[in-house]
């Protein structure tokens, strides 16, 4: 079964690179709303990317428009073969089974589809001479590999099964039950030759990063500087991390680890490859189902968010009446976090936030979502939210979110992962 694995070769990287990625990506959101003359990124109607709550269960998730209920009006079931924002089209098929067992799961930047990235590229001028000064732009790609066969996953720039040019919206595939174990066997592989610095995490850990902990130390002229992938091993499941030196600061304020080896870097990049473009490297006999079709949800996670804290009652009479009705019997969790803003090399508390979340069907949170439809649309382009109410002591706006459920039971933030 090995001989059947081609994974790419290691190839010579341009070093260095200037700034961070999501740096570039709102650099590219800037200027399309600026084409479109809406208000720049800097503007109070925009919080989302500059600041974040830190929040234990509830944020935003990435999906895209793919077009109306009304025009599969006459089609009971359908599949997706695109990505899309909010609520998915009626009548398309949902994900099958609604459950299932995470293996394999990567979060963070891929050396794999990064590409040179430098200042002076948008005016046509070369790259400096100066490693440091040139730089590489790398998406965030989310991927779960599920015991089922499913690859769940989204990646943010262009792609071709994309929902538009920001994200390309939760996406799937399905592996064999023997594509499954070649991928899980490949991956532990590669951690085990390479040594690398792993840490036993638990079976039901949502696969986001921490803000701390183990991690290899991977240099500035590494395409990722952020990401961790964790693979079930028998009855643990283990995580590697890693995080660049010298980028934002030094992350050994945070993490224990070591400078990874260029063994570790070689397994990486070849791990990297694995996940985030398995249909590249796998082979055909791996492949259950190849094409990639959208993600559609049995569930959705309805969160109102507001800072400063505010009780769940006072918050639902602020939505529409329709709305309000149809969530105020629905159960809810509660999880306190904070709003935080980064400087330069560090990040500074600004106040305290809650996030209320309840677990509906798609269909429920349909209905709930038309009868918000009618607030401002928050301009955050990632996920489908709506402004509620007006930021306080200029803190965040309240809003309310529709983000996915995943067969693992999580709802996963887009933070970036940062």
């Amino acid at each position: 079964m090995r001989d059947d694995l081609s994974i790419p070769p290691l190839r010579d990287l341009p070093p260095g690179r200037l700034a961070q990625r999501r740096g570039h990506l709102l650099f590219e959101i800037t200027r399309e709303r600026e084409s479109r003359g809406l208000p720049r990124l800097g503007s109070t109607r925009w919080r989302r990317p500059r600041r974040r709550r830190i929040v234990v269960f509830a944020a935003t998730a990435l999906v895209a428009v793919v077009g109306t209920a009304s025009a599969f009006s006459t089609v009971r079931e359908f599949i997706l073969d695109r990505g899309f924002i909010g609520l998915p089209p009626e009548g398309a098929t949902p994900s099958s089974p609604e459950s299932g067992e995470v293996v394999l799961r990567w979060v963070g930047d891929s050396a794999t589809h990064a590409q040179p990235d430098w200042r002076g590229r948008a005016q046509g001028l070369p790259p400096p001479p100066q490693p440091w000064l040139r730089g590489f732009d790398a998406p965030n790609v989310r991927a779960s590999v599920y015991a089922d066969g499913r690859i769940i996953w989204q990646r943010d720039r262009r792609v071709p099964d994309g929902a538009n040019e920001i994200t390309s919206g939760y996406l799937e595939q399905r592996l064999t039950p023997e594509g499954v174990e070649l991928l899980r066997s490949e991956v532990v592989g590669l951690l085990d030759r390479s040594r690398a610095l792993l840490e036993t995490v638990p079976a039901d850990d949502p696969g986001t990063g921490p803000f701390g902990g183990l991690a290899l130390f991977v240099p500035r002229d590494y395409p990722s500087w952020h990401g961790s992938v964790q693979v079930r091993d028998g009855e643990r499941i283990v995580r590697l991390q890693w995080r660049e030196v010298g980028l934002l600061g030094d992350p050994r304020r945070r993490f224990e680890g070591t400078i990874a080896t260029p063994e570790q870097l070689s397994a990486l990049r070849q791990i990297d490859a694995l996940l985030t473009d398995p249909a590249s490297v796998l082979p055909s006999s791996a492949w259950a189902v190849r094409e990639v079709r959208a993600y559609v949800p049995s569930h959705y996670a309805v969160c109102i968010d507001t800072a400063p804290p505010n009780d769940l009652a006072e918050l639902l009479t602020l939505l529409p009446t329709r709305a309000a009705d149809l969530l105020r019997d629905e159960i809810w969790t509660r999880r306190g976090g904070e709003v935080v803003e980064a400087r330069e090399g560090y990040t500074v508390v600004l106040g305290q936030s809650v996030s209320y979340c309840s677990k509906l069907v798609t269909d429920e949170a349909r209905r709930v979502a038309n009868a918000v439809s009618g607030l401002p649309r928050h301009p955050w382009p990632f996920t489908l939210i709506y402004d509620v109410a007006d930021a306080v002591n200029n803190l965040e706006p309240t809003t309310i979110s529709f983000d996915p459920y995943f067969p693992d039971g999580q709802f996963a933030p887009y933070d970036g992962g940062r």
